[in-house]
């Protein structure tokens, strides 16, 4: 949900974070991570059928997502549209899929590993509009909607909002609290 540029790297991200987000252990993580950039190979990114194949590794095999299912999740987590996802990608990806936690503690990582402004607390438009997208895109809700949502939360006319005010409101939407389907 933001450009590559910005982003923080896993190997910066704090492991107990990313254990609690995802319900897995560091071995589990690290064995994903293996498996990850043996499938990645040199450029370190996979493409749709190379997260299908890692994916459905640790998910309960093939059946456990259907080709529908990977292809909207796999356009909501590559955040540049280039068609490949980097390991930390691909970990946002495992988080929001991991129902055993809560779906409001996967929604709070995910926009925190990637929030460009993440020291502050706050929220810019540009970053709330790719949140919505993602959202959509990983909900199977209409393109397009982003802007409206965001003047719902930003009705100061701001041009931000804190994380807290993104969180109630994406709380407080039917679409976004029903299962992954």
């Amino acid at each position: 949900m933001g450009g590559r540029q910005g982003r923080v790297g896993f190997n910066q991200m704090d492991t107990t974070q990313v254990q609690q987000a995802t319900g897995l252990s560091a071995q589990q993580i690290q064995q994903i991570q293996q498996q990850f950039f043996q499938a990645a190979g040199r450029d370190g990114v996979i493409n749709r059928n190379e997260f299908a194949n890692v994916y459905s590794q640790f998910a309960g095999g093939q059946n456990a997502v259907s080709p529908q299912q990977i292809d909207r999740i796999f356009r909501s987590f590559d955040r540049d549209n280039t068609g490949s996802l980097s390991f930390d990608e691909f970990l946002n990806a495992v988080t929001m899929l991991n129902h055993n936690m809560p779906r409001r503690d996967r929604i709070q990582h995910v926009i925190q590993q990637n929030n460009p402004g993440r020291g502050d607390g706050r929220i810019s438009a540009q970053y709330g509009h790719q949140v919505f997208r993602r959202l959509n895109d990983y909900y199977g809700l209409p393109q397009g909607t982003e802007h409206q949502c965001w003047k719902q939360i930003d009705q100061q006319n701001r041009g931000y909002v804190t994380q807290q005010e993104l969180m109630q409101y994406i709380s407080q939407q039917d679409a976004y609290n029903r299962r992954y389907q």
